[in-house]
């Protein structure tokens, strides 16, 4: 598969897996996942972020997450690699947006 293939087909999956994701918000089934899949997810879905971020993709939006979910992922994150609100710091003054 050519480079352009998996591309297109990563963006395919995307899309039929937020369908049937914000169809499980509608009708309860997101609360029966394992924590698992939700971490393994958020791992996946980071790791595309960090390289997305350096070909310059524009952040997410209010439409992609809440306030809400956004600090809960970003605290989180932090805990997960014994971060610190210092360390965030340093790193927001790092970036270029």
């Amino acid at each position: 598969m050519s480079r352009s293939e998996r591309a297109a087909r990563i963006d395919q999956l995307v899309a039929e897996l937020g369908a049937e994701v914000e169809a499980g918000f509608a009708d309860g089934a997101i609360a029966r996942l394992a924590p698992d899949t939700a971490r393994r997810l958020v791992g996946t879905a980071g790791r595309c972020w960090a390289v997305a971020t350096e070909e310059d993709a524009p952040a997410p939006d209010g439409t992609d997450l809440t306030p809400t979910d956004a600090v809960v992922l970003a605290t989180a994150a932090l805990r997960s690699n014994d971060l610190n609100p210092f360390d965030l710091a340093l790193w927001f003054s790092r970036s270029s947006s």
